[in-house]
């Protein structure tokens, strides 16, 4: 559990409860009834129900066997103070964390709070270790498995130690701090919690107007729709004019540059030119626009705590690459990534070596998608484009001429061929690329197709990541390699000669999906789902949701 990790060992050995060793006799024997109370509710199997709520039995199980049942939350006079500050502070804290607070049972908390029969309180008990528990793993590691998303989100969920978290909470002084203490504790993390507080509050203020659908508007244009237009961007901050002054008749000035940091917020072109995306991108509610940031908070608390002193973290929905070291940004980059049905998977590895000059080895699904037709059309085009056909994928195959096969009746039998690109200039891979291990033989390359960085939406690939200054990125990674310098690394970069290089220390990579994003002037922005990723997200939460008690009633 992160750092808390040796904060649980300093509350378990140093700070004792009640119920504990310390207690006097007398109070141990108060205290015998609720152990009977609480060992009672927890035999059996399946979950346990308190109210319609079903609590999880093995967790409970697991956190009050190895205290003899001995409760956390209660004493002999009622709830302890860590009960009170747990319930009065949690409910808060979810929604700021962007969590559900009807998911850690306030009501039925409430409910209980003053009682003071034995059996509601222990009810009591099992609820606030349930909710600190629930709490503590869904706000680091997530509410649900990443791989519910499907075969190309490939994180690890986080190993939490659930009864460790309530152990830990009833034996501090501020349980809600501690589980606060738990949420990612990355930059990016911290800029969304702010920036979901902030538009909640726009939320709760109405949101902003729609502007009503119409022609493209361009500089210079006459139209009825500018009023609507200024009041939609004073909502969040893009038009800095008077917003009480009349709007004129022409698109012009101020209201134009407003358009332009909107669009630039937005990730979009930005030309001041009112068009379908960025009409559509203006009309986007803020009840939208929240569910982004939630679902992006979501997905950072997938990474690893400890992204790696350097390491490269690459922004699909922002088609941007950012190199950082030592918490800082060193250089941050545009990238391509892949199409929307051939998408860019989602994982945490480390880069380990390069290859210079590399060849081609085209993936089956690209050979049957993309080459195939070309092949219809044209049995000379693997000649004409430097690409070798090979008689299958064993290390023996013969070498064959594509324009001499009936490609029509190979059709999808083309898998079974080998298609391999040499070095050189119209290489897909370009001068180099980037290697890690993953499960989807995906990696970071150069790119021969330089003009295709002057896109702003750049899902162009077939899910690698083609950067847009790989020299310079290769020279970072082996600033530390006493073999690339001088006469080496010029050979390699003027010649065609495929080399290998191990880097000096393997550097963690994060292929990560944030559509919510902070600037460094703190205004926030936001990226086209391209993916469909927050959708889904938000979908797989609704599914995920703590299980109520069904109670069958017949006649």
């Amino acid at each position: 559990m992160k750092l808390n990790r040796f904060l649980l060992a300093v509350v378990v050995f140093c700070c004792p409860i009640e119920g504990i060793g310390a207690l006097p006799a007398d109070s141990a024997d108060k205290l015998d009834p609720y152990r009977r109370a609480v060992e009672a509710q927890l035999v059996g199997i399946g979950p346990v129900s308190v109210g319609d709520r079903e609590l999880d039995r093995a967790a409970l199980t697991a956190l009050y066997q190895a205290r003899d049942y001995t409760p956390l939350w209660i004493g002999p006079e009622g709830l302890r103070p860590p009960g009170r500050a747990l319930q009065a502070g949690l409910s808060a804290m979810a929604a700021e964390e962007g969590l559900e607070p009807q998911d850690y049972y306030p009501k039925e908390i409430a409910d209980r709070l003053n009682a003071e029969d034995a059996a509601s309180r222990v009810e009591l008990e099992l609820l606030l270790s349930s909710a600190a528990m629930r709490f503590g793993t869904d706000v680091q590691a997530g509410r649900f498995d990443p791989r519910l998303l499907g075969d190309d989100v490939d994180y690890d969920r986080k190993d939490v130690d659930r009864p460790s978290i309530a152990l830990a909470a009833a034996q501090v002084p501020d349980p809600v701090a501690f589980l606060r203490s738990l949420a990612p504790s990355h930059k990016v993390y911290g800029d969304l919690r702010a920036a979901l507080a902030r538009y909640r509050t726009l939320a709760a203020e109405g949101g902003w107007p729609k502007v009503p659908p119409g022609e493209t508007l361009r500089p210079g244009d006459a139209g009825e729709r500018l009023a609507a237009l200024r009041d939609r961007l004073v909502a969040t901050g893009e038009y800095r004019g008077d917003p009480l002054a009349p709007v004129g008749d022409v698109y012009e000035g101020e209201l134009v540059e407003a358009v332009k940091r909107f669009q630039a917020r937005q990730g979009l072109e930005v030309d001041g030119i009112v068009g379908r995306r960025t009409l559509d991108a203006l009309n986007v509610s803020v009840e939208e626009r929240i569910d982004q940031i939630i679902a992006s908070m979501e997905r950072w608390r997938w990474l690893p705590d400890d992204l790696g002193r350097r390491h490269i973290l690459v922004n699909v929905a922002d088609y941007r690459l950012f190199v950082v070291a030592d918490g800082g940004l060193v250089r941050d980059m545009d990238v391509i990534v892949g199409l929307p049905d051939r998408r860019t998977p989602l994982f945490s590895s480390a880069l380990t070596w390069l290859e210079f000059n590399p060849t081609w080895t085209m993936p089956r699904s690209i050979a049957v998608k993309d080459y195939l037709p070309k092949l219809l059309k044209d049995p000379s085009y693997l000649a004409d484009h430097g690409i070798r056909l090979y008689s299958g994928w064993h290390a023996e195959a013969m070498e064959l001429d594509g324009r001499f096969i009936d490609w029509a009746r190979i059709g999808t039998g083309i898998t079974h061929y080998r298609l391999r690109q040499d070095p050189g200039p119209g290489n897909s891979l370009g001068k180099v690329k980037f290697m890690m291990a993953n499960n989807f033989s995906v990696y970071l390359h150069d790119t021969p197709s330089r003009h295709l960085f002057a896109r702003a939406r750049r899902a162009l690939s077939s899910g690698c990541v083609r950067v847009e200054d790989p020299m310079w990125l290769a020279d970072h990674l082996l600033e530390d390699s006493p073999r690339w310098q001088g006469s080496f690394r010029d050979g390699v970069l003027t010649g065609w000669e495929t080399t290998r290089l191990n880097l000096p220390r393997p550097v963690p990579l994060h292929l990560t999906y944030t559509t919510a994003l902070v600037g460094g002037d703190g205004e926030v922005g936001f990226r086209e789902d391209v993916y469909g990723l927050d959708a889904a997200v938000m979908a797989t939460l609704a599914k995920v949701r703590p299980r109520r008690v069904t109670v069958a009633i017949s006649d």
